[in-house]
């Protein structure tokens, strides 16, 4: 014989059940946030994709501390898929230090690679701003990680970053080279960049290597 629930005794345990499911979901919450790992002491955090730019045999270094003496973790080397095409390894950015930078999830996302590959390092790690690049969305570039800041030049090729100086939040501080056409950058006002390069502020990057990210 079926039994079924009065509109009460349903009412009551459909709020017990809502109950229980927010606890469960502050539960997970709270366990995740405890699973996070601070950031080391002195680091200033960071939030966006970056690809490995390093074009020797070997690869990108990722290091076990700031620094170009310490341990080698991985190395993270262009791989060419069943297209002849060279890929770079791409990964998340989540602070810097001294024009080194944190990273964590290293991999080679969906471009037809071959199904066997070297491991991949995807842990965290640190590696060398100057060997690393991004695609820019946002082509002005800033005097400050402010959308307010004077802008410093244009980038005019999304794929023209050839170092990642620094970064404060989505916010990067990146170099790209300087043009005499215009298709490079068309400098507004002085960078402290090195001859023939400016450097300024973006952000809202991505590490598409197939297409332009747009913006």
């Amino acid at each position: 014989m079926a039994h079924t629930l009065s509109r009460s005794a349903w009412s009551g345990f459909a709020a017990m059940t809502a109950f229980a499911l927010t606890l469960s979901a502050e539960s997970s919450s709270v366990s995740a946030q405890a699973k996070a790992r601070p950031l080391p002491p002195g680091v200033t955090a960071c939030d966006f994709g970056a690809l490995a730019n390093d074009r020797t045999r070997e690869g990108l270094n990722i290091r076990a501390e700031p620094h170009a003496d310490s341990a080698i973790l991985g190395r993270l080397p262009a791989l060419e898929n069943l297209d002849n095409e060279k890929v770079a390894a791409d990964f998340h950015v989540i602070g810097v230090m001294k024009g080194w930078f944190l990273i964590e999830n290293a991999s080679y996302g969906d471009y037809d690679l071959p199904k066997k590959l070297p491991p991949v390092y995807a842990g965290r790690g640190w590696v060398s701003g100057k060997l690393l690049t991004t695609q820019v969305r946002v082509h002005n570039l800033k005097a400050a990680p402010d959308e307010n800041a004077a802008d410093v030049g244009q980038v005019f090729d999304d794929y023209g970053v050839t170092a990642i100086l620094d970064c404060k939040g989505d916010w990067l501080r990146v170099e790209a080279p300087l043009a005499a056409t215009d298709h490079g950058l068309k400098p507004k006002l002085p960078s402290d960049g090195p001859r023939g390069v400016v450097s300024g502020w973006t952000h809202g990057v991505c590490v598409n290597q197939r297409t332009t990210c747009g913006g």
